[in-house]
């Protein structure tokens, strides 16, 4: 299954030219994370009030598609690995279909993505075993 919210292009998330600035990508991503472990009713702001972390220790990206100021967004995420500690996601994200260019086929996927983050404590980053409750919640979501 896929956890999925949807999201319009801000002016903040744009260069100069009207396209998102790639690393305003990677803040996309991160609130998706909160979203999902929120929907999960696990949010991430209450692991950190009880010293656990879930930071990403890999990522990456591949940047198929422009987003352009106002355009809305469908982000996807779902999960690809449950390790002990460790967490494998998923994500895409699709905007509105549009008519191929040089620079942007004609597709809606407009960015992929594969993490890995990991169940630790905070501070210190000590990898922690997923606790059952957790790992339950994410079962889900894991895809094959």
């Amino acid at each position: 299954m896929k956890f999925s919210v949807r999201k319009q292009i801000r002016f903040h998330h744009c260069d100069p030219a009207g396209i998102v600035f790639y690393p305003q990508f990677f803040y996309l991503l991160h609130e998706m994370q909160e979203d999902f472990l929120a929907h999960i009713g696990f949010p991430e702001h209450r692991l950190i009030e009880q010293g656990i972390g879930v930071p990403i220790v890999d990522l990456k990206t591949e940047f198929l598609g422009m987003c352009r100021n106002g355009d809305p967004i469908t982000i996807e995420l779902s999960l690809w690995n449950l390790g002990n500690s460790s967490l494998g996601m998923d994500y895409e994200i699709h905007g509105e279909p549009r008519a191929a260019t040089a620079a942007s086929p004609a597709t809606t996927l407009r960015l992929k993505a594969r993490a890995v983050v990991v169940y630790s404590q905070v501070p210190g980053g000590k990898p922690l075993r997923i606790p059952d409750d957790l790992r339950q919640a994410f079962i889900p979501y894991l895809e094959n």
